[in-house]
């Protein structure tokens, strides 16, 4: 069998095994997912739904975001891990969606690999989680 082959076998199973899978970082609106889905990197999503239900009272918008102190902000995700270049990015990407997008996060590949910190696989996510739109990789 080859890896292309055994790679969809793999998935098939999963989801036969698994059909009720979700997203399972806590957000109710497209930006807070892309910024769960950002400082997930390299860390789990229960840890960043802790971090971020204190975050999201602390920053209620994206304009919030836009607007924090850097520092602050790192400290705020400490614990996420990779906080000075998330929370770099984080302020960056807010900035650009409040000024670029009118606080709209977009849907197009093209316009959301302008957002700092973000690449193919946060567009994956956001576009499989966000819009059910399965996409296949192989």
């Amino acid at each position: 069998m080859r890896k292309k082959e055994l790679a969809l076998e793999v998935i098939r199973r999963l989801k036969e095994e698994y059909p009720d899978a979700d997203c399972t970082l806590d957000y109710d609106e497209a930006w807070k997912l892309l910024v769960s889905v950002r400082l997930a990197a390299q860390c789990t999503d229960a840890r960043v739904n802790i971090v971020t239900a204190d975050l999201f009272k602390k920053y209620p918008t994206l304009e919030d975001f836009a607007a924090a102190d850097l520092k602050e902000l790192e400290q705020d995700i400490h614990s996420i891990g990779f906080y000075h270049m998330k929370a770099k990015n984080i302020i960056q990407c807010a900035k650009r969606l409040v000024e670029e997008y009118g606080g709209v996060v977009p849907e197009k590949l093209e316009d959301l690999l302008t957002l700092a910190g973000v690449g193919r696989m946060t567009f994956i996510i956001h576009i499989t989680v966000l819009h059910q739109i399965e996409i296949n990789l192989l």
